[in-house]
This record gives structure tokens, C-alpha cells and sequence, in this order.
């Protein structure tokens, strides 16, 4: 294998006079047994006339340097967003030779938000998967492969193919959170080698896709309903259309409001002229979700998409459970609208709508192609009330009375809709079917537990098998036991809590470590392994109402015992993020801490709780609800102002429990405390954003670290923030970070390394240093929401939201036959500085100019390359100097490790006594590789 360490340098010339700056990015070794820094040097002369002085040294390029959001309060553009992924690519790399490794779970799965049937292949099965790419399956969705670069964003909300085999697919899910997240994403792409190469081609500010259409007589025409972002105004919101397979989109149906986006399309197979089209109208922030508006509505197009009108003709009483008696009108308790077609009778069209807070709307049929409907039976569960995360429908090709609707459970009615039964067997959470074209009856289905197929058309009991290898999960939070690398513990986007090892087998490796176990339901949150005695571990979930659950658990020789949490002694009106946290605390392993309004402490595993802040509203820690963030629906209310981060700081001496904790909540307070929850100081100097993390240094509790995030408020800077003073000041080391909320962090106290999990990848920083260090080389371009370290430090592990959890070695051990041992780290370095003048340039002089400059090579591997790539010519805007710039190097091979060796750079520029010179600056980047074949 061959890996490369590669420094940027950016030459610049001044005509007449020379400037040269020389910017170095610099790689290092992982383990940080010595740190190498971000430097600049400049190569300088005087500048005629004088007026172009104006370049200063270290000025950098922002073509090149990251457009860095530090702490803003303001909201940040899509466009600046979506920089976010480009801005990471840039961070210097910090590791060469080791990659990411991935750890499963693979049999557990994760929500697949759409599902195509390959039209080409039999046996063959596409699906697109939240935060988790485009999979397929050659063997009937036995076992999955990614056909999805690892750099591009994971997240997806549509997937569509042509008769061709051309696949079109959709980013960013339109499915908008509950207790839960999604994620957006940059556009629409396409592929015509069966996944194999994807090329983006437009609706980049679009945010997220709800579904994808493409015309049956006209594969180059295609359909795309733009959802926007659910936590702003995304710039591209409606039904897209294209008629030259992607080059160009023109907005055939734009929204009333600008939180309405495009959520579904169906297209007539007989009369592709027939369009139909769903608008939705919501929105949410911090604590609020409004899910419908008057920007909703179901439309139709006769002409192609040319013009449109509204349907709402509803030609029998309305539901009762219609609560507004508006059926399709534009009302504000329209919400979220799904629109099907029969493919075997295209004038039998099927609807089905909810509210804004939930509950399900309405039902209803059409047999004259949308000029009229009837109501049909009551399509969802009566006690459900998350029709804003379905409002889906799928009518049987060969059968237009046979039909499913997305619910928790999926439902089927063989009757047009009246009357409807819950489907056994699948798991939770419908969001995606297609019909097996080369196989009748054969049909598969994609939910919040992964890929299912059946072969008798869904019907029957046991009908629906289970794919056995989903290598996709999303992980909210990762426990690594502190004993045992290997012993992990997640929880899971609607798949509960499960563990790498089971009571029976506690060795991770029996079971294999990519078959986890389940020990929990709902939607699992936090988990934790006890620092000191991994038999016992904890986690807290989602369940149904009410939103909160928390449980302990012990491991004995004779199986697991379960650790009641108690909800006793906690206030009535205690209000509960479906992220609540639970933490151990680092002086004494049987105390515990649970935050939701009021911080809880137990000193017996969760037996009971003593209450250590404010329970009045008012003077709570999160303080109470903002009137614009209070939920007013039935089901995610009271789950706001809470407090979300639990630090607990280990004491100089012995103490039944912490006398110091710092604690964030979501409305973006910190508070400290110094007795044990006696008394409570507010820390300023920090953004007033959600606060995801809190770490304490073990061994300095005023050395505190604090990460905070505007996600859900429409802001995506990098908010880290550190303290040496126990809060009383605070420096913003957020740095070179990409824009992108930081999820978690993790301190390592031995080697003073700070990691970040953020939406774009996984970074470290060294203390001190002034910069942050990209560590995702192999790990997929997708949100990681946690990041933990073995206890031996020899690992980092990362909890991504849609390709599950993954592992980085930090170091490689060597020992000799003396029994002693050391660890040497896999180190690649290279920086390039110093100063160097070139002088003045002379118009109408021959001159060679000469300017050099020094880089240093550190390197463990056995071979080591150092080379430059093309240097070109220097510019001037759209002048170049003639003669192109060279460059040569005092020395460029090592055939053994070396440390701090110099090499000489030197930079020689020609100039001719003909050759035009433009006055301004002349500029170039130039790369610098350090490579090895044997690292």
C-alpha cells in the first residue's frame, strides 16, 4: 500500500518587484508523539509600483484556506454549508498508512428511505439508505454492497431507475425529525454503469428530495420534488423538472411560503403527460415542529408539467378523525401528502394526508384520475400519530384494489382502501417498497430496520424475510468499555441498544464482533460502560409517550440482572429530551447522573435519585420553554429545555462523588458547580447555542472543554470552546474546523488530544496547537455523532449516523527480546518554510531569478518519496510569465526512517528581455508529496 503526505505551498510574485509566500500544510502522526504546526514563510522583495504593495505576507488564498464560521450566531448560507465537505478535504490529513475499520453492526440494519428493483437485472435490488449511500443486492437482497462513493454526502432521500438502467438519486432526507435527526443533502445525481460512477447534476441548494419520477416515453425527462430544509429556507424548493437528462432544471410547481417544499410525484404510465405532485408546508427548531401549513396541497398536471391545478374535490362527507373538516383544501392543518397511482388502472389514483402535530387526515380514491375522490377507510393505526414521517402509498402492479400504507406497522388493504389490517412481521417504520419486475409476487420493503423482501406479494404470515447482512446502522452514542477494547455498546435510530457481546459469550469475539446484540427497544440514545467494572452498563432510549426511559444493567456468571432507574423523587412537570444523558461519575463508579430539567444524582446505580439544581421553573438550569420553541403537539411536547451534557470532574482527593460538575443544556446555558449542586454559577463567554458536549480534564477539573451546535436553528459553524479556569474565560479553538455542527469530543489526558466528531468527519488537536487535523482517511462521508477511545489508547472509535460504528489504531507496538517495550508511532510529516527573495523583477532585462526555501522530512516507514508536482507557470490573473517556474530538491528519497532531515528547496523563475510582465501579482500553488510504499 502507498501513502502520501502532502504539503501546499503557494508561491507569489509581484511585478516588479518579487513576492513569494509559502504556505505549508502540515501532516503528522497520529499517536501526537510530537506535534508539527500549520507554517507560513515568505520570500519578499520590493514592489514596483509602489501601489501593488498591498499583498501582505501570510495573506492566504481563499481558493485554498478554509472560510472558517468561529462561534457566529448568525445563520449561514446552503451554499456556505455544503463548503463544509470541501473545507474538510482540506484539513491536513493526520494519519498515513492506517485507516478506519469497520465494526458492525451488520445484523441489525437501519432505515432505508426508498427501494428500486433493478429493471435490468433478476435477483437484482437497489436501496437508498439514511446517512448511508446507495446499496445493491445481486442475490434478492440476501447481502449488500455499497455502489456509493465514500466522499460524497451519505445522506439520502430518493432513489429512482430508468427502463435503461440509468439510476437518479436524490440527497438529503425529506422525512423530518422527530425525537430523532435527518440530515440534508447537495443535490441530485446520476449514473448509467449501474452505480459503478455518479455525477451530480444540479438542484445542489435543493437540501433534501422526496421522491424522484422519471417519464416512461422519455428517460431524459424527469421529475424531482425538492423538500427544502426543515430548519430554513432552502434556496430550491418545489417540483423540479428536467427534459435533457440533468443538464438544466426549471421549478414547474413553486411554493406558496418559504418553508413549502415538493414532497411527492406520480407519474400516469399510460399518459405521461398526467403528472401529479405533493406540496408541504413545515418547518421546525429547537423545541417546535410544525408539520403542515397553507403552502400544502395536491396538484395536477395535464400537460407535462407546463401548468397546474389544484385538487381538492372530495365528493363524500369528510372523516370525523379530520378534525378541521378541510380534507385537501388549503387550510393550516394540512400536512404532510402522499399521491399513488394503480399502474394496472391509472385513473385509480390514491391520497393520503396528515396534520401538522401527527394524527393522520385523511384517506381517499380516485377513478376518474383526480377530478373526484371518495373517503375510504381510516388507512392508519388510530393511535398513531407520526403520519409526517410516512405518508407513503404502493398499489400492487398487477392489482389496483391491493395496496399498503406506511405506518409504524405496515398496512394493507385488498379492498381500494376500505378497510385496512397491520401487516406481521417487518420491523417499525415503513418508508419504502418496489415490485420485483423479473419475479411476480416478489416485492421488497425498506424501514427503519433495514431491507425486507417477499416472495407471496406480501401476503401471509412469516411473508417477509429479513436481509441477513446490512452493513448501515444510525448510531446516536458509542460505550467502549475500558477494560475490554473490543466490548462496545450503541444505541440505535429506532433498533434499540445492542452490544457487541451477550452475558453468555462476554468475550466480543464469540459472537463475532459485526453480530451485535440487542439489549434495549425504541430509539436507543445513551449508552455507558462503567469505567471501572464493565459487568455493568446503562442506556437510555425513546420510547413510546412518555419520551424517556433510562436502565441498568449487570452481568453475572448466571446471565443479566436489570438495574431499575428510578422515577421516583423527580419533579412532576420534569421535562425529558428523547437524548437524555447518563453519565458515571469518575470518583466513585456506583454514582450515576441523569439530566432532564433538573440534574438528578444516585449513589446506587439508579436506585434513587437525589435532585442537585432547581426544580422551579424559572430558576432551572435550562430555564423554561421559549413561547416560539414550545411544541404544541402530542407527542414530542415537554422535550425542550433540557439539559443535554453531564461532566462530572474527577477530584484531587477522595470524595463520595464530584463536588465539581459542569453542565450544558440545549438552550445554550453552561453551569458549574463547585459543592456537589449546592450552589449554581451561569458561565458566560460561550455561544448561547445547543450544547452537545462537556469534557472535564481528569486531571485539572478548571481545564474544560465545551461544544455546541445551531443545527436545528439554521446555523452550521464549529462551535469548541476551551477553559483553563473553570469557565471563568473561554478561548474558541473551533480554528480551521469545517463548517458543521460538532457532535461530540473526547479528551485524551495522556496525550493532551482533543478529538471532534462532527458532521463531516472525525478530527484531532493537540493542545496548544492552531489548527485541527482531519483522522477520516476510509471512513465514508457521513455524520459521526460520537467519538470515543479505549481505555490502553491505542484506539479511537467513531459512532456514524448511517454506516455504523467504526474503529482507528493509533499506533503500532514494537518490543524486543528484552521484554521491554515502546510504541512508535506511524508517522509521515513534512513541513516546508522559511524565507527566500527572488528580488525585483526587471522588464526588458534577461535574468534568471533563484529564491529557496527549506521543508523538513520526518518519517517511520521504511522507504520515503519526496516530489513536486507540476509547478506550471506563475499567473497573473490571465497573465503567465513564459518560462514556467522550476523547482529542485536537495535531496528527494530516504531508504530508511528518518527524523528532522532538512532538505533544500530552490525556486528558479526565467525572465526574458522580450517577455511582457503585467504589474500586480504573479501567484502559484504548488503540492508537495512525502509518499512511502512501506509504511
Amino acid at each position: 500500500m502507498r501513502t502520501k503526505k502532502r504539503s501546499k505551498v503557494k508561491l507569489t510574485a509581484a511585478i516588479l518587484g518579487a513576492l513569494v509566500l509559502l504556505n505549508a500544510v502540515v501532516m503528522l502522526a497520529l499517536t501526537r508523539s510530537t506535534s508539527s504546526l500549520p507554517s507560513k514563510s515568505s520570500v519578499a522583495g520590493l514592489v514596483v509600483p509602489p501601489e501593488v504593495e498591498s499583498i501582505a505576507a501570510g495573506q492566504t488564498d481563499p481558493d485554498e484556506y478554509l472560510d472558517l464560521k468561529q462561534s457566529s450566531a448568525s445563520p449561514v448560507t446552503e451554499g456556505q454549508v455544503k463548503q463544509a465537505q470541501a473545507q474538510a478535504a482540506d484539513v491536513p490529513a493526520a494519519a498515513g498508512g492506517i485507516a478506519w475499520q469497520q465494526l458492525g453492526p451488520y445484523n441489525v440494519g437501519g432505515r432505508v428511505v426508498d427501494v428500486q428493483a433493478d429493471k435490468l437485472a433478476a435477483n437484482g435490488v437497489y436501496a437508498a439508505v439514511s446517512g448511508g449511500g446507495v446499496w445493491h443486492s445481486a442475490d434478492a437482497g440476501v447481502n449488500w454492497n455499497p455502489v456509493w462513493p465514500n466522499d460524497q454526502t451519505q445522506t439520502m432521500g430518493a432513489l429512482a431507475q430508468d427502463a435503461n438502467g440509468t439510476l437518479w438519486a436524490g440527497t438529503g432526507e425529506a422525512n423530518p425529525p422527530g425525537g430523532g435527526l435527518t440530515y440534508f443533502g447537495d443535490g441530485v445525481y446520476k449514473s448509467t454503469d449501474q452505480g459503478a460512477h455518479w455525477t451530480n447534476v444540479g438542484l445542489r441548494e435543493s437540501a433534501s428530495i422526496g421522491r424522484i419520477a422519471i417519464d416512461p416515453s422519455n428517460p431524459d425527462k424527469v421529475f424531482a420534488a425538492a423538500a427544502g430544509n426543515v430548519s430554513r429556507s432552502a434556496a430550491q424548493r418545489g417540483l423540479y423538472r428536467t427534459e435533457d437528462g440533468g443538464k438544466s432544471w426549471q421549478l414547474v410547481l413553486a411554493p406558496t411560503t418559504p418553508t413549502t417544499g415538493a414532497i411527492d410525484v406520480a407519474i400516469n404510465p399510460t399518459n405521461p403527460q398526467i403528472v401529479y405532485a405533493a406540496l408541504w408546508d413545515h418547518t421546525r427548531n429547537n423545541g417546535a415542529r410544525v408539520y403542515g401549513g397553507v403552502g400544502s396541497g395536491l396538484f395536477r398536471s395535464k400537460d407535462g408539467g407546463d401548468t397546474w391545478e389544484r385538487l381538492q374535490n372530495i365528493v363524500d362527507p369528510l372523516p370525523a378523525y379530520d378534525t378541521a373538516q378541510s380534507g385537501l383544501k388549503q387550510d393550516a392543518s394540512l400536512g404532510r401528502i402522499g399521491v399513488t397511482i394503480a399502474p394496472s388502472d391509472p385513473n385509480r389514483v390514491y391520497v393520503v394526508t396528515g396534520s401538522p402535530y401527527g394524527p393522520d387526515k385523511g384517506f381517499y380514491y380516485s377513478d376518474d384520475g383526480g377530478d373526484s375522490f371518495h373517503v375510504g377507510g381510516r388507512a392508519y393505526q388510530t393511535s398513531s400519530g407520526y403520519q409526517w414521517w410516512f405518508g407513503r402509498l404502493w398499489v400492487d402492479p398487477l392489482d389496483k384494489n391491493h395496496l399498503f400504507n406506511a405506518d409504524v406497522n405496515l398496512r394493507t388493504s385488498t379492498n381500494g382502501g376500505q378497510t385496512w389490517t397491520a401487516v406481521s412481521g417487518p420491523h417499525s417504520d415503513q418508508h419504502a417498497m418496489d415490485w420485483d419486475p423479473h419475479q411476480p409476487g416478489r416485492v421488497y420493503l425498506g424501514n427503519d430496520g433495514g431491507m425486507y423482501r417477499s416472495d407471496t406479494n406480501g401476503v401471509g404470515a412469516g411473508t417477509w424475510i429479513k436481509a441477513s447482512n446490512q452493513p448501515w446502522n444510525q448510531s446516536y452514542h458509542l460505550a467502549v468499555s475500558q477494560q475490554d477494547s473490543q466490548r462496545l455498546a450503541t444505541g440505535l435510530q429506532d433498533n434499540g441498544s445492542v452490544r457487541s457481546w451477550t452475558a453468555a459469550a462476554p468475550s466480543p469475539t464469540d459472537p463475532a464482533l459485526t453480530n451485535w446484540n440487542s439489549y434495549g427497544g425504541g430509539d436507543g440514545h445513551w449508552n455507558v460502560i462503567d469505567p471501572v467494572d464493565q459487568s455493568y452498563y446503562y442506556e437510555c432510549f425513546q420510547p413510546s409517550p412518555p419520551r424517556h426511559s433510562c436502565g441498568g444493567f449487570h452481568d453475572t456468571a448466571t446471565g443479566t440482572t436489570n438495574l431499575t432507574i428510578s422515577n421516583n423523587g423527580w419533579p412532576a412537570n420534569q421535562r425529558w429530551t428523547t437524548d437524555t444523558p447518563i453519565v458515571v461519575d469518575p470518583n466513585n463508579d456506583a454514582v450515576i447522573y441523569l439530566g432532564g430539567t433538573v440534574l438528578g444524582r444516585s449513589a446506587n446505580r439508579g436506585g434513587a435519585f437525589t435532585m442537585i439544581s432547581p426544580a422551579d421553573d424559572a430558576n432551572s438550569l435550562p430555564g423554561p420553554v421559549p413561547a416560539d420553541e414550545n411544541d404544541l403537539g402530542p407527542f414530542y411536547a415537554n422535550e425542550y429545555a433540557t439539559i443535554t451534557s453531564i461532566a462530572p470532574a474527577k477530584s484531587a482527593t477522595t470524595v463520595p462523588y464530584a463536588q465539581t460538575l459542569y453542565v450544558g443544556t440545549d438552550t445554550g446555558r453552561v453551569w458549574k458547580t463547585t459543592d456537589a449542586g449546592a450552589h449554581w454559577t451561569r458561565l458566560t463567554g460561550v455561544p448561547e447555542r445547543w450544547v452537545n458536549a462537556i469534557v472535564v480534564d481528569p486531571a485539572d477539573e478548571n481545564h474544560v472543554y465545551a461544544a455546541f451546535s445551531g443545527y436545528r436553528e439554521g446555523s452550521d459553524a464549529a462551535n469548541v470552546y476551551e477553559s483553563h479556569d473553570g469557565g471563568a474565560t473561554w478561548a474558541n479553538i473551533s480554528q480551521n474546523l469545517p463548517n458543521g455542527p460538532v457532535e461530540m469530543i473526547t479528551y485524551d489526558a495522556a496525550h493532551d488530544v482533543l478529538y471532534a466528531a462532527t458532521d463531516v468527519g472525525v478530527f484531532d488537536r493537540k493542545d496548544g496547537d492552531s489548527a485541527w487535523y482531519k483522522i477520516s482517511v476510509g471512513l465514508p462521508n457521513v455524520p459521526v455523532l460520537d467519538v470515543k477511545l479505549s481505555g490502553d489508547g491505542k484506539y479511537v472509535f467513531a459512532a456514524t449516523f448511517g454506516r455504523s460504528v467504526w474503529k482507528l489504531p493509533l499506533s503500532v507496538d514494537a518490543t524486543d527480546g528484552g521484554g521491554t517495550g515502546g510504541s512508535v508511532p506511524a508517522t509521515l510529516a513534512l513541513t516546508v518554510g522559511g524565507s527566500a527573495s527572488f528580488g525585483a523583477f526587471q522588464p526588458g532585462v534577461e535574468k534568471d531569478y533563484t529564491a529557496s526555501t527549506t521543508a523538513n522530512v520526518i518519517s517511520s516507514a521504511g522507504d520515503a518519496t519526496l516530489s513536486v508536482s507540476d509547478p506550471g507557470h506563475l499567473t497573473n490573473g490571465t497573465f503567465a510569465l513564459p518560462s514556467p517556474l522550476s523547482v529542485d530538491l536537495s535531496k528527494s528519497t530516504w531508504d530508511a526512517p528518518v527524523s528532522n532531515d532538512p532538505v533544500t528547496v530552490t525556486f528558479k523563475q526565467h525572465i526574458g528581455a522580450t517577455d511582457p510582465l503585467r504589474t500586480g501579482n504573479y501567484s502559484k500553488t504548488l503540492t508537495f508529496t512525502l509518499s512511502t510504499t512501506n509504511p
